[in-house]
């Protein structure tokens, strides 16, 4: 398998700007996950693992989408109502690709449900998945585990799937320490997010002066502890 670590972009004003324009309301979390699906190819028949008519999110998804999806909540009404370990109710190859947000840690056995995933996918199709890593237990209904991308890459390798990227979804140390923290202080919470967000900046300017991404030994270590990953893996063309 084909294994690639890409380094996230460092923050920038112009960055802050279209996170706040583009998804005003959400998590830092939630506007990073879609920054970087927006970098991505996504079109005809999608299958969102996790998802549901209801799905807050389906407006940050692009315009003309052929749009499925697989749930165990009837609230968020999926297309597709299952049980937790059921197989997806679809055929074989039948899916142009896939999208999965902050959805496999509530999966107890999470190599099952990429098996799943895998089959589904056409051949050459891509699966986009975002997951938490140093992020808190939310339970939903549970919460079971948090990979490394070591992790990830080893599993999806024995999946099957031809082609893996991971990126950390992060902006700096002090807005992930705030994600985990939450709010604590005298300030209102969006200023406190704020007043992180800056302060990453601040020091990307200063510590990474003419550079793009969080590369080199500090990016690594600053991505160590990355709120999240994206992972895009690809099946094998045929």
């Amino acid at each position: 398998m084909e294994y690639q670590y890409t380094p996230p972009p460092l923050p920038s004003l112009a960055r802050l700007r279209s996170l706040y324009r583009d998804a005003p309301g959400d998590s830092v979390l939630r506007k990073l996950e879609f920054e970087a699906l927006a970098t991505k190819r996504l079109a005809g028949r999608i299958l969102d693992i996790g998802g549901g008519r209801k799905a807050h999110y389906l407006r940050r998804l692009p315009a003309g989408l052929d749009l499925e999806s697989v749930n165990i909540d009837p609230k968020i009404e999926p297309t597709y109502l299952i049980r937790p370990g059921d197989p997806l109710p679809v055929q074989d190859q039948s899916f142009d690709g896939a999208v999965s947000f902050n959805t496999l840690e509530h999966v107890y056995d999470a190599r099952l449900l990429l098996d799943e995933i895998h089959r589904v996918l056409k051949p050459g199709a891509t699966a986009h998945i975002s997951v938490p890593f140093i992020f808190r237990i939310h339970a939903h209904p549970d919460d079971y585990f948090r990979g490394t991308p070591s992790w990830w890459a080893e599993t999806l390798r024995r999946v099957g799937f031809a082609r893996t990227e991971i990126t950390p979804l992060i902006w700096g140390r002090y807005t992930t320490a705030r994600m985990i923290c939450g709010h604590h202080g005298l300030l209102p919470a969006g200023w406190e997010v704020f007043i992180a967000l800056m302060k990453d900046l601040a020091y990307a300017a200063t510590s990474f002066h003419g550079k793009r991404t969080y590369d080199g030994s500090r990016g690594e270590r600053i991505c160590a502890v990355s709120p999240a990953w994206f992972i895009s893996a690809t099946k094998r063309a045929q």
